[in-house]
């Protein structure tokens, strides 16, 4: 893919501001240049010094509440009960602490649970026990096949989510799913783009980045699952937030005690007003 087109669709037509394209065609919001190899090397090694069960184990208290009710609401969303009392492989993709485990082994406690993540690290022990580990740089060899994986907020950090929805098809056994729960660009991103720069500068500062690479919109997600040759059995629009909302603000640079104020109202209204995720099932 040419390093001026869209990596979603190919499209040559990107719109660029700030550290961001968006492509008028399948409407992807992307962060842009795309970053070098060296650049997401550089990125990945500075995240691991920081690693540690201390780091991973603040990040899983902090999100734990939500991601529970998070959790929950995605394995009701993918699987129903007539999987009750069948002996499942399921994957976690990018699971990070393994907490997902914990919730799924609540509704199907006869399924096996698998987890890789690009950090290894993440995986805390206390989780461990519920969770059977495939190192990421073992996971392409691993001939393990799966009914279920599950990705959770994995596919706006993937480089090519193509090349890994297309491995991931690989994984699958006969009549085996996908499980997908990403954030979409919402009515927040035209409005700034359109009556306030300097906001929207701040939304795309905390939702765009060299580990959020693409913001999903619906004809993009159709049209990266259409192009592996998958189809989709499930969508859903819907309100899904991992923290609280002085995270997201705080990652935005928003420090104006008006724009925080309203920023909390809009968060504990957002049920009614936002539809920032996408969640799908999708199948060969």
């Amino acid at each position: 893919m040419k390093n001026d087109c869209c990596k979603i669709c190919g499209n040559p037509s990107l719109i660029v501001f700030a550290h961001t394209a968006r492509c008028d065609r399948c409407n992807t919001l992307l962060y842009f240049p795309y970053p070098n190899e060296d650049e997401l090397i550089e990125v990945s090694e500075g995240e691991r010094k920081s690693l540690s069960r201390e780091f991973s184990l603040e990040w899983y208290t902090e999100s734990a509440f939500n991601n529970h009710i998070n959790f929950t609401n995605m394995i009701r969303f993918a699987m129903d009960e007539s999987f009750k009392g069948k002996k499942l492989d399921i994957l976690d993709y990018g699971g990070g602490a393994g907490q997902f485990s914990l919730v799924l082994k609540s509704h199907f406690p006869e399924c096996t649970t698998y987890i890789t993540d690009i950090c290894d690290a993440y995986l805390l022990e206390e989780f461990g026990a519920l969770n059977r580990q495939i190192r990421f740089s073992e996971f392409d060899r691993d001939e393990t096949k799966f009914d279920f994986i599950f990705l959770n907020d994995v596919f706006e950090h993937l480089v090519d989510p193509l090349a890994v929805l297309k491995q991931l098809e690989g994984k699958l056994k006969i009549h085996g799913k996908i499980f997908i729960d990403t954030p979409r660009q919402f009515w927040i991103y035209p409005i700034l783009r359109q009556f306030s720069t300097s906001l929207y500068k701040k939304v795309l500062r905390g939702t765009v980045s060299t580990a959020h690479l693409q913001i999903w919109s619906k004809q993009s997600f159709e049209f990266v699952v259409k192009k592996c040759g998958l189809k989709i059995v499930k969508y859903k629009e819907l309100c899904e937030f991992t923290m609280p909302a002085n995270f997201y603000m705080n990652n935005m640079g928003i420090t104006n005690p008006i724009t925080r104020f309203a920023g909390n109202i809009l968060y504990r209204c957002a049920r009614w007003l936002v539809t920032n995720k996408i969640q799908s099932v999708i199948t060969k």
